[in-house]
């Protein structure tokens, strides 16, 4: 999933990996259902078995944060995604409602984890605010010692939420809220 932090642990495993997936961004952040419709078929005629999906969730605002700051670098100015001159209230205001602006539509977390039905589809879920867990499994796995260096890290910037903006991204996409919760256990 796009700003969890993966591509700081992609970076450390890709040297020891057969296979990484960087490009293009829509190959390297590919939703589970694609993986299962398209991928798995084709991975499973080459031999590979038992594999196991595996997916970073953030907290809510902090993912939102993440894109909204993401959006607010220099590169981005005049593009229509721009976040400089927006509010991050605004943001999250903008991202509650079905259709949001090009500037707030960052797409949605839950579709990473779940078949269109709603059934999540993932085998292990991870919160980015619990990293250390996600090194320890694949530590574990892969028998070696892990170590993440910074990458792709927004810049900084206000992330001020009211209360009230807060209540409605709840209200309008509770499935990110339990996507994470979930992820904790």
């Amino acid at each position: 999933m796009p700003k969890t932090g993966t591509t700081a642990l992609e970076a450390a495993l890709a040297p020891r990996s057969d296979m990484v997936m960087r490009n293009p961004p829509i190959l390297k952040h590919t939703p589970a259902y694609r993986h299962n419709r398209f991928l798995v078929p084709y991975l499973e005629k080459c031999g590979l078995e038992d594999m196991k999906l595996i997916c970073v969730v953030r907290h809510p605002i902090g993912w939102l944060g993440s894109w909204y700051r993401y959006r607010r670098r220099a590169d981005v100015d005049g593009n229509p995604h721009s976040t400089k001159t927006i509010t991050f209230d605004d943001f999250v205001i903008e991202y509650a409602k079905g259709e949001p602006a090009g500037w707030a539509n960052v797409g949605s977390s839950t579709k990473f984890l779940r078949r269109g039905s709603g059934e999540v589809i993932v085998d292990h879920l991870f919160q980015y605010e619990q990293m250390d867990k996600l090194v320890s499994f694949f530590e574990d796995r892969l028998n070696f010692k892990i170590t993440l260096k910074h990458r792709n890290v927004s810049p900084d910037g206000d992330l001020t939420l009211s209360e009230k903006t807060e209540s409605k991204l709840l209200r309008k996409r509770p499935e990110m809220y339990s996507d994470w919760n979930a992820a904790k256990r």
